[in-house]
């Protein structure tokens, strides 16, 4: 589901977006499962800008021509709702689920996308959630390019571009997630950009 979630919002965004391919799922001492991964193109874009903020908002992507998108999400990784609120718990998640080898695993391109012409591209990783605390961030920034993340983006960040997106007035034919964020909306479950669903 989130991954679709990745793929909508950078179709959305004006990216033409394709599966990574597949890569081999065992390293010689243990078993590494890849993290889903999408390559995404800007038609209209001209280079990969040298200076985007590691932490990525949708303003960034202007300056994304080619990318390798990996999801570390909630569905494919032992993230929990105290991550949300301890981010003590949220960097041993981290520790965890972001080594450099499960990175690395993901940003080497299969030889069927090196060629499809994708050529020079950024690394980015879509996380569940990003630490409060400015030291802590800090710490998981220099670890994450240590891994050769370029950016992170947040399930945050995404669903709060695409709950903006979701008008009750536009049609989203074939478009499953817009759709659903549109039917949300139009229900009152649902309002921007807070994600504040439910309310009485």
């Amino acid at each position: 589901m989130e991954i679709d979630l990745a793929k909508a919002y950078f179709e959305s965004n004006g990216f033409l977006v394709r599966q990574a391919g597949t890569h081999p799922q065992e390293t010689a001492k243990k078993k590494v499962v890849p993290l889903p991964t999408i390559a995404v193109f800007n038609p209209n874009g001209s280079d990969n800008g040298i200076d985007l903020n590691f932490r990525m908002f949708t303003g960034d992507l202007v300056g994304v021509k080619s990318a390798l998108v990996s999801l570390l999400g909630w569905g494919n990784s032992c993230f929990t709702n105290d991550c949300l609120t301890s981010d003590a718990r949220l960097m041993k998640f981290f520790k965890g689920e972001a080594s450099a080898e499960q990175l690395n695993l993901n940003f080497n391109p299969s030889p069927v996308l090196a060629e499809s012409g994708l050529g020079d591209f950024l690394r980015i990783l879509v996380i569940p959630h990003f630490p409060r605390n400015e030291q802590k961030a800090k710490v998981l920034t220099e670890s994450l390019k240590e891994a050769g993340v370029d950016g992170v983006l947040t399930l945050r960040s995404i669903f709060e571009n695409l709950l903006r997106q979701a008008s009750p007035a536009r049609n989203f034919i074939n478009q499953d997630i817009l759709h659903i964020l549109k039917l949300l909306k139009a229900y009152d479950l649902v309002k921007e950009p807070q994600l504040d669903m439910f309310e009485e």
